[in-house]
């Protein structure tokens, strides 16, 4: 069984940088808080509360002068003002792509624009884009879109600022792009979905055609993976979506000839490490023993036959 592992698995620069950041926090014994998970993976998310750090989800909750980290989903404007007057030690490690995407709506609004949104209206990171302008529309999909121009002239004809969800797909980017074209008067559309992401997700598309089996590693929570074993099932046959080794059982590699893994950005290297050992091992055991290879090579010779040995 050969085995080929996505160059572009796992952690991300954002991801990276908010473990670094909170890990740096953790070191230095400070008082840590993050507002929801640091990032969505629950093995990274448990270390970090045995390192004493703990997790909330209301600002209110902040104990005066405390060190929040925000994470790398970003928050709105008005939890920043709520963490200010709490006298909060703030470390952002909000992912610079996602900053620009605040500032890219925000900027909108400033010019009277309306700021409309794609991507899962109850993601994290949707949420605080939609915090940083007073009346934005946000829609899940390409159809939801079009439904919703559709439904009124004069919505074709306001001025709209389109930015997309950083772990969005490029297959929705396209379709909205053609209908915002197709259909709006004065639309301008922002590609902010993270190279990264678009890397990650072109390769597993790669990968994933070209082998009998796909591994995507992830939590089930963390919306970049979830869309890798989208583009994955659309491409290969036989897919597993796992947290960690121990949720692969062996009968998974049976009659695999050619075994693809991945990751999502939000999955640390052991873990990707434990997957790809544990295909090994398999691989291992599949292959045939010394004795039946012997057995193959084996060849009747006849009469005039030249051989050649070592």
């Amino acid at each position: 069984m050969k085995v080929t592992l996505a160059k572009t698995a796992g952690f991300c620069f954002g991801v990276d940088r908010a473990v670094s950041l909170t890990q740096k926090a953790a070191d230095a014994g400070e008082r840590t808080y993050t507002l929801g998970p640091i990032i969505h993976n629950r093995h990274v998310t448990d270390r970090f509360a045995a390192l004493g750090v703990a997790e909330i989800d209301d600002p209110a909750d902040v104990p005066q002068g405390a060190t929040v980290v925000i994470r790398s989903h970003g928050v709105s404007r008005s939890v920043y003002e709520a963490l200010a007057s709490h006298g909060a030690k703030v470390i952002d490690a909000t992912c610079p792509f996602v900053s620009r995407i605040h500032k890219l709506v925000s900027d909108a609004e400033a010019r009277g624009r309306t700021a409309v949104i794609i991507g899962t209206k109850t993601h994290p990171e949707v949420c605080a884009i939609a915090g940083w302008c007073r009346d934005p529309q946000v829609f899940e999909t390409a159809e939801d879109l079009e439904n919703w121009l559709l439904a009124d002239e004069q919505r074709r004809k306001m001025p709209l600022s389109v930015v997309f969800q950083t772990t969005s797909t490029q297959k929705l980017y396209n379709s909205c792009e053609k209908i915002a074209k197709k259909l709006c008067t004065n639309c301008e559309i922002f590609d902010t979905i993270c190279e990264a992401t678009e890397k990650r997700q072109s390769e597993a598309a790669e990968i994933a055609a070209a082998c009998d089996a796909m591994i995507v590693i992830g939590d089930a929570k963390s919306s970049n993976t979830a869309k890798l074993a989208m583009i994955c099932r659309e491409n290969c046959g036989k897919v597993a979506l796992v947290d960690s080794a121990a949720d692969l059982d062996k009968s998974f590699f049976k009659d695999v000839s050619h075994l693809g893994i991945t990751a999502g950005a939000s999955t640390p290297a052991w873990i990707i490490k434990e997957v790809v050992n544990m295909s090994e091992e398999v691989k291992v055991e599949t292959n045939e023993s010394f004795e039946e290879l012997l057995e193959q090579s084996i060849k009747t010779l006849n009469n005039g036959d030249k051989v050649t040995g070592i």
